[in-house]
């Protein structure tokens, strides 16, 4: 194979490679879940919410949804089937071109919820055929949006358990004792050893700031290795609006 073929070959290989990156990007963003965080209560008339899916590709969509359980465990979030807890209606629809659908759910599980539960949300793209026939490369588009069972008065109590520094990075570790979980964002972490004392927050925070503490949850988090941190016993606290 000559130069020329081989010039050839690999513009059409990027030219297909742009064209594939192109439509997956227009897939991902045809469907679109409103608000991405739903709360539900376990008894009275918070029992039920709506969210919506909106197809703003132009073509109808045929999506189905589900809901998992949610769990943070050695910083992996584990999800099992749950959907005996809840009723979604409907469970399954079509989405014309342009529009959008409203989906109600509404918790099964009873009132007695000692203390906020988190699931996740799930709407998936179903591959069935909508009488037309479609050529090309076909993505299946998922959105996965979270959903809680929040008891009234419920709270939020992280605290730092563990600082560590891991090569480049400091590892941190939160745990969260409280009923409800918590966002960690505009948060401040003071670090102390001796007398040496070191304030992060904003930029400092990058790796842990913006990301979700579960009630009952441990989670580690990595960030930048602070400026002036030195090797040895460091304690952590933690300050975040609730």
């Amino acid at each position: 194979m000559n130069n020329k073929h081989i010039l050839r070959r690999s513009g059409f290989l990027q030219t297909t490679a742009l064209l594939f990156i192109l439509l997956f990007a227009q897939q991902v963003n045809a469907l679109q879940m409103n608000p991405l965080s739903v709360v539900v209560r376990p008894a009275g008339g918070g029992t039920k919410q709506s969210f919506r899916v909106t197809n703003e590709s132009n073509l109808p969509i045929a999506v189905q949804f589900s809901v998992k359980t949610r769990q943070q465990v050695n910083n992996k979030e584990i999800r099992r089937p749950a959907d005996r807890d809840f009723m979604i209606y409907p469970a399954q629809t079509i989405i014309p071109p342009k529009s959008t659908q409203k989906v109600r759910v509404e918790w099964l599980g009873g009132g007695n919820v000692p203390r906020e539960k988190a699931y996740r949300l799930i709407a998936e793209q179903v591959n069935v055929s909508l009488g037309k026939e479609q050529t090309g490369v076909k993505m299946l588009m998922t959105l996965v949006g979270a959903l809680y069972v929040q008891p009234k008065n419920t709270r939020s109590n992280v605290q730092v358990r563990a600082v560590q520094r891991q090569g480049n990075k400091l590892a941190v570790t939160l745990m969260n004792s409280g009923s409800r979980h918590q966002l960690m964002n505009f948060a401040t972490l003071t670090l102390r050893n001796g007398k040496r004392v070191i304030t992060l927050k904003g930029k400092d925070l990058i790796g842990l700031s913006g990301n979700n503490v579960l009630a009952g949850s441990t989670k580690r988090f990595f960030i930048p290795l602070p400026k002036g941190f030195v090797n040895g016993r460091w304690q952590g606290s933690i300050k975040y609006p609730r």
